[in-house]
């Protein structure tokens, strides 16, 4: 693909190509930076489209809006408030439904599409409900086809996108220049809906027409419907999808069948033993690693059917659209016999939507594997839109100055507490201890998250929620002032820590922040918490350079008329001369102790707590501590920090209690000297 010397160039600028770009720049490096560009812009433009949509539709419009979108797809409305149809629902709303003769988004590009990348307001706007098959999958990249028109497409694949090729998505595709994306909110669809939904596709030509025209896009429920209907003609199909069942097949050669489940994604073995294996078969996989527990992968695996195998026979268990895909990809027949079943052979309980079968490598100790998948849902649960929130993350709502929004979700947090109490909702499935400090509400924890006084937004650049730009340019000018004509190594030390404190602020503040408004719990919260976030290594010198660059940033805030930030932060900083660098050390230290612990024998594990420990005073093996509800318990240290351990420091991490009553550290933890404790409200003996 070329461009001509004389028409306009593709970055954007407005310049003839020959004048911009071309004058060094190769065109398939330009098309390149260009792709980059727009898809670095996308995330923000979509939060803008939130927040407008938010800002200029009444929860009753949406209310109504969701009944409708309920009916015409043949759901209830229940279902469709469900995670799973939530980005369906607000794509149809804002993209297709026309209000007073334009859609939601049109009205938005109206009033801010003028700062938009022209090619970007074009994509949105051709944004519309197709239907492409998955010819090949690459690692990066997946070639489609739309089965009428045949156009190819090549989508980039992001982590969670794990398809094969042969099945069908149903979704919208934005236009990046060479290649698209895959716009939020899609359906994954196996081989055999392939010749139905194209009959579908021949009897609705104005999905094709409806790229350019929006008044075309009226057909988005009907697919919809067709998809949640497809299967339900006839007696026999119906009874089979409501009925869980389990089919019998002949084995000819169980090694090969393995080695076809082993090679194939959305296949996962789950038990096995000298005669007999259980497999789960799963289209859709999350995953997320505990940096805590020094890597360790959650997979959590929403389970469509199973596969036992038993000697020269297979028998598949589930429902009937699912075990047809089953029997399809691994080519099984012909088929032995068919029984309706209560409950799964594995585990006893019925199969249902949302049935998740989840594992770890390596492989979690029992306990240790439930607080990981608490965690995790609990951190999904900090960013996932809510409704009762106007459809934005708690995460955000609690960094806003809303009132109203706060009202909210201070409210939801009553709500969820009060389940959790009576173990129903979604509040029995997650750690609701670490809500409150995470969302920087009122709370009665000792935790590192209090020291903030809003949670900590990251990957929002240019948003609502970071400082203004003038900030970030003074450390720039900071440090170039501090460097110029210095050594290597002088410009890499203050490089490394205004890179690191620079990203910290930009999540921390909102746009209103000066420097006069830095406090000492923001710096603390930096230096002992967030700074293993920002970093690979922390070491003794790290902990050095950021004292010193740190100082040393201050005392030019003040020639700049910042005045008293200085004075304000040296006896803090004096103060963790000497204890931040052990910090730093000792939590290497201590997580190999807290390794050896996690994958040694854990049988003996009685609990299991997630929380910030004082120490009182040395004790034979370890100390005496003072767990958050003030039980005073044996902490078993075999590391070597006496000497640099006192009174008064404070030890965050994953406890377990072990069979003598003692308690061990499980997950890497983080230390924090005794100025931190009384930062945090903790009485002790240090004043700073």
């Amino acid at each position: 693909m070329s461009v001509g010397r004389n028409e306009l160039c593709p970055c954007g600028s407005g310049k003839k190509y020959k004048k911009c770009c071309g004058v060094v720049t190769p065109i398939t490096e330009l098309r390149s930076r260009h792709e980059q560009k727009l898809q670095k812009e996308y995330a923000g433009w979509v939060e803008r489209l939130n927040h407008f949509v938010g800002a200029n539709v009444t929860s009753e419009v949406i209310s109504d809006a969701r009944s409708l979108f309920a009916e015409e797809i043949g759901l209830s409305e229940e279902s469709v408030m469900r995670p799973e149809w939530a980005a369906h629902f607000f794509n149809w709303c804002v993209l297709d439904v026309k209000t007073g003769g334009s859609t939601l988004l049109e009205n938005y590009v109206k009033q801010h599409g003028r700062r938009m990348e022209p090619d970007l307001r074009r994509a949105f706007a051709r944004l519309h409900l197709n239907v492409y098959e998955v010819m090949e999958v690459d690692r990066d990249v997946l070639t489609v086809q739309q089965p009428i028109s045949h156009e190819t497409h090549y989508l980039l694949r992001s982590n969670n996108l794990q398809v094969e090729p042969g099945q069908v998505i149903v979704g919208r595709l934005l236009n990046l220049g060479l290649r698209d994306m895959l716009f939020s909110g899609s359906i994954i669809l196996q081989p055999h809906v392939k010749q139905p939904i194209l009959e579908w596709l021949k009897e609705h030509p104005e999905v094709e027409e409806a790229a350019n025209d929006t008044a075309k896009r009226v057909y988005t429920t009907d697919l919809y419907r067709f998809i949640v209907q497809f299967g339900d003609e006839g007696s026999d199909e119906v009874k089979s999808a409501d009925a869980l069942l389990r089919r019998s097949y002949a084995v000819v050669n169980r090694n090969q069948l393995i080695k076809e489940m082993e090679a194939t994604r959305s296949f996962e073995l789950k038990r096995k033993d000298a005669a007999n294996e259980i497999w789960v078969y799963a289209t859709r996989k999350e995953e997320h690693l505990f940096p805590a527990l020094k890597g360790a992968l959650l997979e959590l695996y929403e389970v469509q059917a199973e596969v036992l195998i038993q000697d020269d026979k297979i028998m598949l268990e589930g429902y009937a659209p699912q075990l047809d895909e089953v029997a399809d990809l691994l080519q099984l027949h012909p088929l032995q016999d068919e029984e309706e079943i209560r409950v799964l052979s594995s585990t006893g309980s019925k199969l249902s939507k949302g049935t998740l079968f989840i594992t770890s490598q390596p492989t979690l100790p029992p306990k240790v594997l439930q607080w990981a998948v608490q965690t995790y849902f609990a951190e999904k649960w900090l960013v996932t839109p809510h409704e009762s929130l106007d459809e934005l993350a708690p995460i955000l709502v609690a960094a806003s100055d809303n009132a109203e929004l706060n009202g909210k979700l201070q409210s939801l947090m009553e709500q969820m507490e009060q389940d959790n109490k009576l173990g129903q909702g979604l509040a029995r499935f997650i750690r609701m201890d670490m809500l409150r400090p995470r969302l920087a509400l009122e709370n009665k924890d000792l935790h590192v998250n209090n020291l903030l006084r809003r949670p900590l937004i990251e990957g929002l650049p240019e948003s609502v929620y970071t400082v203004h730009p003038d900030r970030l340019a003074d450390m720039s000018r900071f440090v170039q002032e501090m460097t110029e004509g210095k050594s290597e190594a002088t410009v890499k030390k203050y490089d490394e820590v205004m890179n690191n404190f620079r990203s910290f602020v930009r999540g921390a503040f909102g746009p209103t922040f000066t420097w006069d408004q830095l406090r000492k719990e923001d710096l603390v919260y930096f230096l002992v918490h967030d700074i293993y976030v920002r970093t690979d290594a922390t070491t003794k010198t790290l902990a050095t350079n950021l004292l010193s660059v740190l100082t040393a940033f201050f005392k030019w805030l003040d020639k700049q008329g910042v005045a008293g930030l200085h004075s304000e932060t040296q006896p803090l900083l004096v103060e963790l001369k000497e204890t931040l660098p052990e910090a730093y050390r000792l939590r290497g230290v201590l997580e190999k102790e807290a390794n050896q612990n996690l994958y040694g024998n854990t049988n003996g594990l009685t609990q299991l707590a997630e929380e910030t420990i004082m120490l009182l005073e040395p004790d034979k093996n370890g100390w005496i501590a003072k767990r958050s509800n003030g039980e005073k318990i044996k902490l078993s240290l075999e590391a070597d920090a006496g000497q640099v351990l006192s009174s008064d420091w404070l030890i965050a991490g994953l406890f377990g209690q072990t069979e003598d009553g003692s308690w061990k550290v499980y997950g890497t933890p983080e230390l924090y000297p005794p100025v931190v404790a009384l930062l945090l409200g903790v009485p002790t003996s240090v004043l700073v």
